[in-house]
Order: C-alpha cells, then structure tokens, then sequence
C-alpha cells in the first residue's frame, strides 16, 4: 500500500510565527545525556511531575476530565496515569511520552492528554523506568515496561469503557510505541489496535544519516553527538547490535500491523526516522505522513501553528479510523 504523504502549507503569519519559535529555541541549551546532567534532569523532572499535578489535576477536574493512578499486576509493576473523559469514552488511547528516554512522565503530558480527553477519549499513559547509566536502567527496561503497560490495557478495555484502542507515542514514546505494536502483533492482541501514532520518532537507534550528519545547529539536541548519545541507550551493542528489530523497528518485520500516522518536522534531525519508517510501514500497512516545514523535533510542546495543527490531524485522523467524520 502506497505512502499518503501530506505537505502542510502554512500561510504567511503561521510560518513567521514558526519562526519566532525555531529563534527562541536557537538559542535555549541543547539536550545532552551524559551521566550527570541525566541524573541532575531527572530530579528537576520529579520536581516538576510533583507541582504541575497540583495544577493540572484539579484544572482537569473543572473540565470533567478525571485522573487515576494505577500499576500492572507483575513483579515489577509499571505506573499508569488514567486521563477519563467525562461521558462513556469513544477509545482508549495508551499514550506512551517522549524525553529521550530519560525524562518526562505520564503526569507531564496531561497537558496534550487533555486535549484527547476533552474530545472523549481515555488516555493511558505509561510512566516506563527512565534510563538511568548509574542505576544500570538500560532500553531493555523502558521495552518492557510498555509491553506490560500495553498487555494490562489490552485486557481491562471493558473497564476503561471502550472496546477500540489506539497506541501513539512521541520522540522516544513513538520508538517504544512502536516496538509494543510489534510485540502485540506476535502475542495475537493487535487486532483491538485500531490505529497508532507516531510524533516524531526514533526507530533506527544506530543513527539514521539525517542524525548522523547532524551539526551544531541542529534545534533542541547536541547535533554533533547524537549518535553516540543513542548508543548509549544499550552500551552492551555494537551498532549492527543497534539495528537488530528487538531495539530498532525500523528493522522489524511490519507486516499485520494497524493503519499508523506519522508526524514529523523537516528541521528535526530525527525527520529521516520518520520518513523511512512511514514508507516501511506503507508498505505493508495504511500509513500517512504529515511533513511539516521549518519545524523542530518535540514541536507538540512547543505551541504555535504546528501544534496546533498536528493536534486536529491527529483527532481527525483517529475520528476516521473510528468512522467519525463529523
């Protein structure tokens, strides 16, 4: 099946705007994952999770979109972040967050969560084990984690209150959504996967060439190490070690999988992850790609024009795969 391939077309006012934004984040520090500073954005991480959920909650609350905290039955139980909407849900969304691994949580994406929960949507979000190279929390264990988050949703849909589910993910979320998608897929539990979404992501963890020939330019991240902060994710690996489909998967069969849409933004240095990925999976599967121009990576947080739009494409195009097009 052919690749559906979407150009957005901003208007004048919307790209200066995108504009101002790439300025800002010109300017702001690069993310950089050696030890300490992983360790030190991890603390400010639980810091901000603690004060944002004394806002958001009860904001949320006003909106009649309730929060619950559960874990997975296993011996290493895995934390998720109920958003539900205020009447009988449309779907289920597992929402799975981005942060290069090592930073973010399912508390700090109630704000895009919100947005899904608000339009009738229930949104499980996995708080998955951020790496962590002095604690020995490699990519193996963020895999698993999203594994059980995804079983245990998979088998309490009827208690969530709705019987379709979508998988999506952003930057490192997208990664580990994709690699769940796979693994349902080979346990025979894709077939309540309606749809997945993809923002952004990473799928080819030995460096695509688009990371690879990142230079000191490059908005958000330090261009020039990129691939060697992705080898670091699983220091056990040589990089054919990197490309094998457990980790990467880019490198996955992709064969029974759902329709998935893909978001990308063409100055992201990530953009060629998503681009072959997309033709990967279309070759195989329904797949879309929305190409946005003069756009970073993690544009979703970023407000503007491109969140903006990538938030109704995304409703819309969930709307579609549930024969919603109002």
């Amino acid at each position: 099946m052919p690749l559906r391939t979407h150009v957005v077309d901003y208007p004048p006012p919307q790209l200066a705007a995108q504009r101002r934004i790439n300025a800002v984040l010109a300017r702001a520090p690069r993310l950089r994952t050696d030890p300490w500073r992983v360790e030190a954005g991890q603390r400010l991480s639980l810091w901000l999770d603690a004060a944002a959920g004394r806002v958001t909650v009860p904001r949320l609350r006003k909106r009649g979109v309730t929060v619950e905290i559960v874990q997975t039955d296993d011996d290493q139980p895995v934390p998720l972040r109920i958003l539900r909407p205020a009447g009988p849900p449309r779907a289920v969304i597992l929402d799975i967050h981005g942060g290069g691994w090592v930073l973010g949580s399912a508390g700090l994406n109630d704000r895009l969560n919100a947005h899904l929960a608000h339009h009738g949507f229930c949104v499980v979000s996995v708080d998955y084990r951020l790496l962590s190279e002095r604690r020995k929390v490699f990519i193996d264990c963020a895999i698993q984690d999203c594994l059980q988050a995804a079983y245990w949703t998979v088998t309490h849909v009827d208690q969530l209150g709705a019987a379709d589910l979508f998988i999506a993910g952003e930057s490192a979320g997208a990664h580990l959504a994709a690699l769940t998608a796979v693994a349902l897929r080979d346990q025979g539990l894709i077939d309540l996967v309606k749809g997945c979404v993809f923002s952004y992501g990473v799928f080819d963890l030995s460096g695509s060439e688009s990371v690879r020939s990142a230079g000191p330019e490059t908005l958000l991240f330090n261009g020039p190490t990129m691939q060697a902060d992705l080898a670091r994710l699983a220091p056990d690996r040589d990089e054919a070690g990197l490309r094998q489909a457990d980790v990467s998967p880019l490198y996955a069969d992709l064969t029974g999988l759902p329709p998935a849409l893909f978001l990308a933004g063409e100055y992201d240095p990530l953009f060629e992850d998503s681009l072959l990925m997309a033709t990967r999976w279309g070759q195989a599967s329904e797949a879309d790609l929305i190409r946005a121009p003069e756009t970073p990576h993690g544009f979703l947080h970023f407000g503007g024009p491109a969140a903006r739009g990538a938030r109704t494409a995304i409703r819309h195009w969930v709307d579609a795969r549930l024969g919603d097009t109002k």
